[in-house]
Order: structure tokens, then sequence, then C-alpha cells
């Protein structure tokens, strides 16, 4: 599939807008959850319909496949819906991109935001129809923190450019998350489309016709719980495959609980750390790398707008990521 070079831009939400809520991975733990969570749409002005099989279980599903994508389609066609929000990530939805409509997507462009399994999703869409989605929280975290709650509303309800991504108020000044929010493994300036997403997504769809497109991009990755060395396999795969050297510039999120752990690898001469995977595989490109933002699974994370153009300045004393460019109308 080749991107549509003409973006195609959701309309910004409103107060008295319709959300619809869909399980295209796994479904909610507890009716009371999801239920909790709309109230937290209500917040914000939101009315919200709920997916016919959003409680459905089929194995770590939320139901067969096709039961899951005529929730996705139903949602898409209703036209008193204006945006998709997924309840959680989890697995599965890469299966349903075989029979996704994309026509009837890109004919009715809805906001769609999500995370993780959602990237699924994000990338393939907004690079077959051009329409901008969003990486950020989905139903059962877009309240997890004040500034995740922002930047959420920031993002998908008001029509204009988001500007500096800022980082998240430390809790302690004097005991700070490590990596510091953006470490610079390699100066420079890039300027161009953002993408990216979860990096075991990003994997698994290589060699399909929706692997990510990065030439010219600015690319960022972040994944949960997989340990440095199978961090350095996905870097790896991703090298041979050519998506880092054409890209504008990398940044490889905070990878939350990203170190050795139970896996037997758990000695130095078997791993290593990230930063020393990231360094190693990155370091040499020549273009801008950061590590650390926090774009993550973290409980503070912005919602950021694929297939707008962004700019990332990284140098000894700043690092900037701005998005320049509106992601909705």
């Amino acid at each position: 599939m080749t991107t549509i070079c003409k973006p195609i831009k959701p309309k910004a939400l409103r107060p008295g807008d319709t959300v619809g809520i869909v399980a295209p991975s796994t479904p909610p733990f507890e009716p009371s959850a999801l239920e909790f969570a709309c109230q937290w749409l209500g917040k914000l002005g939101l009315k919200y319909k709920i997916g016919k099989h959003v409680f459905d279980s089929w194995g770590d599903l939320a139901g067969v496949d096709e039961a899951r994508l005529a929730d996705l389609h139903e949602m898409w066609a209703d036209p008193e819906i204006s945006a998709i929000i997924p309840v959680r990530g989890g697995n599965g939805s890469v299966r349903l991109l075989p029979k996704l409509d994309f026509k009837l997507i890109s004919t009715n462009p809805k906001i769609l935001v999500g995370y993780s399994d959602i990237t699924g999703l994000l990338i393939p869409i907004q690079q077959a129809t051009g329409l901008i989605t969003f990486h950020g929280p989905m139903l059962n975290s877009f309240f997890e923190s004040r500034y995740t709650h922002r930047h959420f509303r920031k993002a998908l309800m008001q029509p204009k450019p988001l500007g500096v991504i800022s980082d998240p108020s430390p809790k302690d000044i004097w005991s700070p998350q490590y990596p510091p929010a953006r470490l610079v493994i390699k100066e420079g300036v890039a300027h161009g489309p953002l993408i990216g997403g979860c990096m075991t997504l990003i994997r698994q769809l290589m060699g399909t016709s929706f692997e990510i497109e990065t030439s010219g991009k600015i690319v960022f990755l972040e994944d949960l719980e997989e340990e440095p060395h199978n961090i350095d396999r996905m870097l790896s795969q991703l090298l041979l495959a050519g998506k880092f050297q054409q890209a504008a510039g990398i940044i490889i999120a905070d990878c939350i609980d990203c170190r050795p752990g139970s896996s037997k690898r758990n000695v130095l001469t078997l791993n290593s750390s990230l930063e020393h995977v990231v360094r190693e595989r990155l370091g040499n490109l020549g273009i801008p790398i950061v590590y650390g933002m926090r774009l993550g699974h973290g409980a503070q994370k912005p919602t950021l707008p694929l297939g707008v153009m962004a700019s990332l300045i990284a140098s000894r004393d700043k690092v900037d990521l701005k998005i320049e460019e509106s992601a909705t109308v």
C-alpha cells in the first residue's frame, strides 16, 4: 500500500459529539471499569455508543475477528459518531487488516486514537488513506494523569497545531526518573511527517503491505516489558529493512520496564542496557536520535497525530519535538 500524499483531517471533537467505543483487540476486564471511563467522557461533554461486541470473549480477544471488525465498520459508517476510541489494547488488531474497509474509512473521516496494540490500526489506516490518526491514550487511560488528560483534550478538541510537546512535571526533583526524558544520542535537526508507535506491532507488520513507511519522516518507537536483547532484535530487523537509514530523525521513547528480567538473560554477558542498545544500533546513522521521551505506556503521555508535519531539534542546549500542523479541522 502507498501513502496518500494529501492528508485527510478529521473534525475536532466538540461538546455534544458522540464517541464510538470499540474493542478491536482485547476486551475490558470489568463492565464497571468501562462505565467508570465513560463518566470521564461525560466530563468532556461527550456522549458515547458502545459496540455490540465489546464484551465478547474469544481467547484473549474481544470476540472473533468478524465481530470485532463489524463493530469497527458500524462505528465508521454511523454519521452520529465523531471519534472512535478503543477500550484498550492487548492483542488482535492486526488480524482485522485483511478485511478492513479502507474506502469506508477514507470517505467518513473520524478521529481514531489509541496506542500499544492499536498501533496495528493507526499506521496502516494513516498510510493507506491519508487520514490523520492519533497515538494516545484509550478509553481506559485518557484520565490517568493531569498531563495525559490535558494533552488528550488539546489534540482532539482544539483544531490548531499542538506546538512543542512538553514533558510531564517530575513528581520529585530529587528522585528523577531515568532515563532523562530528552537524552540526546545524536545531535541534529529533522523536519517531516510524524509516524510511529509500539515496536512490537511495527515489527509484526514488517514484510506485509502494511509495513511502516519511514523515508523522510520523524519516527518514534516505544514498547512495554521487552528486554534489551529483544529490542536489539527489533531494531536490527528494522535496520536490515532500511527503515531507519532514510528517516529524518528517530525518537526512542520511554520503554516501560524494558530491563533484563526473567528470561534467563539477566546477566551482562547475555543482555545489556537499553541505552547501550540504542546507542550501538542507531548512534551512527547521521540523523538526530533522542532517547527517553515520555510517549509510551507510562501513565503520562501526550496524544500525537500521525501524518502531520513536525520538527525535531536535538542539541546540547535543548530537545524540542514540535507539531507544526493542525491535525483536525
